[in-house]
């Protein structure tokens, strides 16, 4: 690799500090970097190097997708669960240099929003997809279709997730943790309003459909800004045909990061 791309968190305390360091590390590696998010740097890059927290390395993601770039992210934040390598390993970037370092392939999932037959809204997401209540005055309900088949929810709403998002919004509401090499979808209810509502998990090849039958409910993929939805509108999610590409520069266990991350 000769120039990557540099995505910074600003507002994360001592994420311009740890930028700093990282370009450092960079040039003694004779390699160039610069800031720069607009789809023509990234075009130009061998690769994006984020730094923050998974907001920022999930950013950088969906930045590099179009080009097909992989993302290597620092973290400098708190979880950093998407993070390559933490604040005290940046020496390990020299290895970019000599193409010692691993590609490892996710799935996304792409959802789109239809009126009628015109699809109005298209995203990939790196995490998850959740249809949930936009204002708090009533129950959100939901019938989702998948194979031919039905699911019933009532509560908060509903999260779709890939493996890489089952340590993010679908482990808070309970659902199970996936190795990110296993490729499936999974479908958790948010503060469902029936006594036995768990994770469903399912093929990867499997499409949902629904469509939206009362007001007061939104989209939100990847913790973007909520996206409003309307009654009469259906939405589609499926697995995307794309895939992210993340750096590796060590070698852990999936379970290694677990035990770091969340069990600490």
């Amino acid at each position: 690799m000769k120039r990557l791309a540099m995505v910074i968190n600003l507002e994360q305390p001592g994420a311009a500090a740890l930028a700093r360091e990282v370009r450092a590390q960079l040039e003694r590696a004779g390699m160039e970097s610069a800031a720069d998010e607009t789809p023509a740097g990234c075009a130009r890059c061998d690769a994006i190097v984020a730094i923050g927290g998974d907001g920022t390395i999930l950013r950088a993601a969906r930045l590099a997708l179009p080009c097909q770039k992989p993302v290597l992210g620092v973290n400098a934040g708190r979880l950093g669960f998407l993070a390559g390598l933490e604040r005290h390993e940046i020496s390990a970037l020299g290895r970019l240099a000599t193409g010692d370092y691993l590609l490892e392939r996710r799935m996304l999932l792409e959802v789109r929003v239809f009126d009628g037959d015109i699809c109005t809204h298209e995203q990939r997401c790196v995490n998850d997809a959740v249809i949930s209540r936009y204002t708090i005055s009533h129950l959100a309900e939901l019938s989702v279709a998948c194979g031919g088949h039905n699911l019933t929810y009532r509560g908060d709403g509903v999260i779709f997730s890939t493996p890489t998002g089952s340590t993010a919004y679908g482990l808070s509401a309970g659902g199970p943790v996936v190795d990110p090499h296993i490729e499936t979808i999974l479908l958790t209810p948010i503060c469902s309003h029936r006594l036995f509502s768990r994770t469903v998990v399912f093929a990867p090849d499997t499409l949902f459909s629904t469509e939206i039958a009362q007001e007061g409910l939104c989209l939100t993929c990847d913790a973007e800004p909520p996206l409003p939805l309307q009654p009469g509108q259906r939405l589609t999610i499926r697995r995307a045909e794309e895939s992210a590409q993340f750096i590796r520069l060590k070698t852990g266990h999936f379970l290694d990061i677990l035990n770091e991350k969340l069990m600490g």
